[in-house]
């Protein structure tokens, strides 16, 4: 079972994180003042936020259950979902254990939307571990901001690169 199962988007685990976020946004929002409206333009204002608020990439980690960072993530997230409505999000419908266990949620695409070709070439060019395939990490997104040059909106990006990917394909 893999990211872009369908038991990945449709699990309990799943639903009761989106919910919980989303029925704490109202309080988060108040918190942060200002607008929250889903744009593209308000990252800019999140990672704002998240890095005055968390000075270091390790307090940040650290903090990847507080009800704050989940938020945070979650609104990331769905900014992505919202620009991007064939994202979808994806979470292991078990916790994992280990080094390189998918714990927090992710966002990705519904591969059996595609059509057949479509779906074959991204198969073909994986093999090659040429992934087109978009899948972010809203938590990893947002711990990565104090140690490298990245910024929020590059999650964005990805998925209008591969919708630019599958307009060229369709023809």
């Amino acid at each position: 079972m893999n990211v872009t199962s369908s038991q990945w988007r449709d699990n309990p685990r799943l639903a009761q994180w989106l919910a919980a976020q989303e029925e704490a946004f109202s309080a988060w929002r108040q918190a942060t003042a200002g607008t929250w409206d889903f744009s593209p333009a308000s990252l800019d204002r999140l990672e704002e936020v998240l890095m005055s608020r968390y000075a270091s990439a390790e307090e940040a980690e650290a903090a990847h259950e507080d009800p704050f960072m989940t938020v945070a993530v979650w609104y990331l997230g769905e900014t992505v979902r919202r620009a991007h409505p064939d994202a979808v999000w994806s979470c292991s419908p078990t916790p994992g254990e280990g080094l390189y266990a998918r714990t927090t949620p992710l966002l990705t695409y519904a591969v059996e939307t595609l059509d057949d070709d479509v779906r074959e070439e991204i198969e073909e060019r994986e093999e090659e571990y040429d992934e087109i395939l978009p899948l972010r990490d809203p938590t990893e997104d947002i711990q990565a901001l104090h140690v490298s040059d990245r910024h929020l909106r590059e999650a964005l990006e990805e998925f209008a690169e591969f919708q630019e990917y599958l307009d060229s394909a369709a023809g």
